[in-house]
């Protein structure tokens, strides 16, 4: 039984690391959006389809949307609802992926990546956003089971430490020659 119960704690530790990671990951998209709002606008016409008239308020919803999560989720008690707010986020995401693939516009900018947007979209798009999403389902599935830690200042760092690594994965995979599959 201490074996289970320090098992069940340490994902608790971890699953607030993970909530962390979603919440900042969530804020930098929003404030990304903000500050690069003509590329914002354009992300929203070519790529999610938004006539050009609606594109400032899809926009501003995008970012009202992708705030109201990460706040929800640095709150413990209210974690489990930015969880599942984060989850309908990635999965959206996921799914203006999936269809710009399919119809073959893998070169259109998803507004996916900080830097700028050289890599077409493919596997490495897809799984990132089913990983991310799956990381918010299971995050508000523990946190309806009461599962909720408090994050203290090892999981704020072990977040940013996250975000960090996420940052540079997509920089990584944005490389030209590597998304070719030659040898760097």
């Amino acid at each position: 039984m201490p074996e289970q119960a320090s098992v069940t704690a340490a994902l608790k530790v971890l699953l607030a690391q993970v909530a962390v990671f979603q919440a900042l990951l969530l804020a930098a998209t929003a404030l990304h959006k903000a500050v690069r709002w003509r590329r914002s606008l354009g992300v929203m016409q070519r790529f999610a389809g938004v006539p050009r008239a609606l594109s400032a308020a899809a926009a501003g919803g995008a970012i009202a949307t992708e705030v109201s999560a990460a706040v929800l989720l640095a709150v413990p008690t209210l974690r489990e609802a930015g969880a599942a707010l984060a989850a309908v986020i990635w999965s959206v995401y996921l799914a203006l992926i999936v269809r710009a693939i399919v119809q073959d516009r893998r070169d259109v900018d998803c507004g996916c990546s900080f830097g700028p947007n050289t890599s077409p979209l493919g596997g490495f798009h897809i799984a990132r956003n089913v990983l991310l999403m799956a990381l918010a389902v299971l995050v508000a599935g523990v946190s309806a089971r009461g599962g909720v830690v408090a994050a203290e200042g090892s999981q704020l760092l072990a977040g940013f430490a996250l975000l960090a690594l996420y940052g540079a994965v997509d920089q990584v995979m944005g490389l030209q020659p590597l998304r070719r599959g030659e040898v760097l």
